[in-house]
């Protein structure tokens, strides 16, 4: 409680996160990627969880009928009275009840709210793989983060997306278990915004998650030098995959194939170059404004 804010300059200092996440994070914990993507994975899930308890502290024990004093005075239990002191004062500075002001605008124009609660959206992807056996979609995903427990939509803009995405998810001819810009959530909602990449979990954002070259493990063949390279086959197998998906998402959008265009695509008959070769959808597409980000 004695910083204003988790990050920037008025937060928690990076020397000290640093040491707490060495001497108490690593040593009880055990993660599966790399040590910067760990750490910012946890400084942004205990920034969110700081936030969360502050909130509901001062919902507890704020009271609109008593004076600044008075409740510098009620002291919740547990908690320092210098820090509560601290925390009240920051509470009722202009500035704060500012931000706070404008923070509640914005969350009154969220048009479709998410159900994704406190479980984190990996542990949900790993849930849908062990009930399926299957590697859930970026578009099943969103359907599951809006639905309630009863199987209905959170409002009505929730179900008409959704079943836009489900006719989308049977029309695909590409494999929507990866996620990029051209999966059926982007050609359904539109771009990304760059801090965040829809449903899938703090600390994921375009820049780390959509790459024009991405190796996957079961498309390494081992050579003798112990160095793994994709085979020529696997290359095109990649090239067409995206190629179809480019066709797919430029005769959504346009209605065809513009004809400066027509040229760079493989005209042979697993890859036809005219627009009656990708099948036609329904799909809007959708500004990323008025979407929501579980």
């Amino acid at each position: 409680m004695d910083y204003d804010r988790w990050s920037g300059p008025s937060g928690v200092p990076k020397a000290y996160f640093d040491d707490c996440f060495e001497t108490i994070l690593k040593p009880r914990f055990y993660f599966k990627i790399n040590e910067a993507g760990a750490k910012r994975y946890c400084k942004l899930s205990m920034g969110r969880k700081w936030a969360a308890n502050r909130q509901s502290l001062w919902n507890e024990f704020n009271d609109p009928t008593k004076t600044r004093d008075e409740i510098i005075k009620n002291v919740p239990i547990g908690i320092d009275k210098d820090q509560w002191a601290r925390f009240v004062h920051y509470r009722h500075k202009p500035s704060t009840l500012e931000l706070c002001r404008r923070n509640k605008e914005i969350r009154s124009k969220q048009v479709i709210p998410h159900t994704s609660g406190s479980k984190a959206n990996p542990r949900r992807r790993n849930e849908l793989l062990l009930e399926t056996e299957k590697l859930s979609s970026h578009g099943q995903l969103y359907i599951e983060t809006h639905k309630r427990k009863d199987g209905s939509f959170v409002n009505e803009a929730a179900k008409t997306i959704a079943e836009q995405i489900e006719v989308g998810l049977t029309q695909s001819i590409v494999d929507e278990s990866e996620v990029s810009p051209l999966d059926v959530v982007g050609r359904v909602l539109g771009l990304e915004h760059s801090g965040r990449v829809r449903c899938m979990g703090l600390g994921v954002v375009p820049s780390n998650t959509f790459r024009n070259t991405r190796l996957r493990a079961s498309s390494l063949s081992s050579s003798s030098s112990g160095v793994a390279f994709p085979s020529s086959n696997q290359w095109q197998e990649k090239y067409n995959n995206l190629e179809s998906a480019f066709k797919a998402y430029m005769i959504m959008k346009e209605g065809r194939i513009p004809e400066e265009l027509a040229s760079y695509f493989t005209p042979d008959q697993t890859h036809p170059n005219d627009a009656s070769s990708v099948p036609n959808t329904p799909l809007d597409a959708r500004g990323s404004s008025g979407a929501s980000n579980p």
